[in-house]
């Protein structure tokens, strides 16, 4: 997903967690709709929404967001849904014009009081398609009003059209760049988290020194010896460039994640 640079930061962190705050301050600081944003006062028909699912499907992910519209002047309207719509209805409208394998989540945000007063006693719902280019071109499965059966939806600005000969080409390319990189195939999940430990492995959790300089040109072995006799010269400070998630921290929040997909795919809303 691309995102505007003013915002991208509060997307990403919006997108990493989904939380009351989180979504507050996305308001607060949102430019209007992008290419890979869209505004929704209200929840619209399935064929329609399906339609723009699969057009952010098609250009990289995004996500709507409903009880937000943007005005003509390009200003934003903050209305609020009535209700927080039900998700198995929401799956249940739109699944028999996607594939099973364009992947999305729905998020509910209601907010009783808020420090932002205009989002007080308001309902939001947000709607976020993954980008997985290994599924890529996705097709309309079924014709209707506002959509035309096997035709391939992308965002064009802000608007969902039926592709052409040079965006194909872009959707395509991507696939085969997942599937073929010029690396070689794909890695395997054991062969990125190796790689992704190797990571962890180089960057140092802590800082250590020693107050007085004169340690600093010891060898290894009079550093250790020195540690043990004058303990309160040492120094140990956190790695402000270690990530905030430990490895682990990582790989627990990935089993949650997939445990979710596992439930999206079993309809188990």
């Amino acid at each position: 997903m691309e995102f505007p640079r003013q915002i991208k930061d509060q997307v990403y962190e919006l997108l990493q967690e989904p939380t009351l705050d989180k979504f507050r301050e996305y308001l607060h600081a949102q430019m209007g709709e992008h290419n890979a944003i869209d505004f929704k006062s209200q929840w619209i028909e399935d064929a329609a929404l399906a339609k723009e699912m699969l057009a952010l499907a098609n250009s990289k992910g995004g996500f709507i967001v409903f009880g937000v519209a943007e005005n003509e002047d390009k200003s934003v309207r903050i209305d609020g849904l009535p209700e927080i719509k039900d998700k198995a209805v929401i799956s249940n409208g739109i699944k028999k014009y996607i594939s099973s394998n364009l992947k999305y989540e729905i998020y509910d945000f209601s907010y009783t009081t808020s420090e932002y007063e205009i989002l007080s006693g308001k309902n939001f719902q947000m709607l976020v398609v993954e980008d997985t280019p290994e599924y890529i071109p996705f097709l309309s499965h079924r014709d209707s009003e506002t959509l035309k059966q096997n035709q391939i939806y992308v965002r064009r600005g802000t608007s969902c059209e039926i592709a052409n000969e040079e965006e194909l080409q872009t959707i395509f390319n991507r696939k085969l760049n997942y599937l073929h990189p010029l690396s070689g195939e794909p890695l395997k999940l054991e062969e990125h988290l190796e790689q992704l430990k190797t990571l962890y492995e180089k960057i140092e959790k802590n800082h250590v020194y020693y107050k007085n300089s004169s340690f600093d040109r010891m060898s290894s072995f009079l550093k250790s010896f020195a540690n043990v006799v004058i303990k309160d010269e040492v120094v140990i400070e956190p790695n402000p460039l270690y990530p905030d998630e430990s490895y682990e921290q990582f790989l627990s929040r990935m089993i949650t994640e997939k445990k979710k997909k596992i439930e999206r795919v079993l309809d188990l809303f």
